[in-house]
């Protein structure tokens, strides 16, 4: 059977069917076995990877990507120790060609304190952009947008509707060097959710 290997939190917003009883701890199981089946261990270590991005221009670029990690006391633990995702990090070099290096970090969580995940990255008329998913409730998720200018990352209110872009980003902790070929094959392994795969064209998604 072909491992799943949906993130915690994409099973907090779509596994659960708000009226069902028991959902915490069925959620806590299956948050164990996704942490197990991804590789996170129990410390609060970040993981880190290099990966070659496609930009919409057709441009391939190599980003540094953390996920960084700690401890936490809440019902919806994934572990016994409290480990679970705690911000996701993007880095790169400026578009302009200075080789600046420029961080994004995700802000957004969600009601059960996971952090909103980067799906996309792209340069945007020169302007670099970063689109994330966060849950919002059981059953929906909402998508944001984050441009960068003058030295800081300013979220750009997506409206209801909006032009839909391919997932770009790996959707699962990666090691090393990752190329396009090796991502594309982790992302399909995945069988993620159509939210994942694509963002948008609609700003909030359900059961999708």
């Amino acid at each position: 059977m072909p491992e799943n290997r949906e993130w915690p939190f994409i099973a907090f917003f779509h596994r659960f069917d708000p009226l069902r009883t028991g959902w915490k701890k069925k959620l806590v199981v299956l948050g164990v076995l996704l942490l197990l089946a991804l590789g996170i261990g129990v410390c609060t270590s970040p993981h880190s990877w290099r990966e070659e991005v496609q930009l919409s221009d057709g441009r391939v670029i190599v980003i540094e990507r953390k996920l960084l990690m700690e401890g936490g006391g809440n019902e919806l633990a994934v572990n016994r120790s409290g480990t679970k995702p705690k911000q996701y990090v993007i880095r790169f070099d400026h578009p302009d060609g200075s080789e600046r290096k420029i961080e994004w970090r995700s802000t957004k969580k969600d009601i059960a304190t996971w952090p909103e995940v980067p799906l996309v990255f792209d340069v945007e008329s020169g302007v670099p952009v970063v689109y994330s998913i966060l849950a919002v409730s059981l059953a929906c998720a909402e998508y944001s947008k984050y441009t960068y200018g003058n030295g800081v990352w300013v979220e750009e209110r997506l409206p209801k509707i909006f032009e839909r872009h391919a997932t770009n980003l790996l959707l699962r902790i990666g090691s090393g060097a990752v190329s396009l070929d090796a991502k594309e094959n982790f992302n399909k392994e995945g069988r993620y959710r159509e939210s994942l795969r694509y963002v948008g064209p609609d700003r909030r998604t359900c059961n999708r």
